[in-house]
């Protein structure tokens, strides 16, 4: 029932942003599921970590980084065009920290920098 990831036709989806759809896809076509039920597990994770983030939980996937919410203090900043000081009010933002696997992983996908390109 489990068959194994097909690695170039995630990573060819991978090159551009990965959607819901192609996450719910992605599932249908390698883990064996019905379209229905891939739709179905994509959304309840995402309802999960979403109700987990609004109750200032953080969401740890092992191997893949953390979901944090944070609280950002108000502070000042002023308009660039007209110089005038305008007041940013407190609010609540969600941050991402990759896990050292994850980081690893894919440093090792990236070019070596300084290394020219060759055609």
């Amino acid at each position: 029932m489990n068959k194994p990831v097909d690695m170039e036709n995630a990573e060819s989806i991978l090159r551009a942003a990965l959607t819901k759809e192609e996450l719910q896809n992605l599932l249908f076509e390698n883990i064996g599921l019905s379209k229905r039920e891939c739709r179905e597990m994509v959304n309840a994770l995402f309802e999960e970590m979403r109700a987990a983030l609004e109750a200032g939980e953080a969401v740890k996937l092992e191997g893949f980084g953390r979901f944090q919410p944070k609280e950002r203090p108000k502070r000042w900043a002023r308009n660039l065009k007209s110089g005038e000081k305008i007041s940013i009010s407190e609010r609540r933002v969600v941050t991402f920290h990759p896990s050292r696997k994850l980081t690893e992983s894919i440093e090792r996908q990236r070019p070596a920098l300084g290394k020219p390109r060759t055609s």
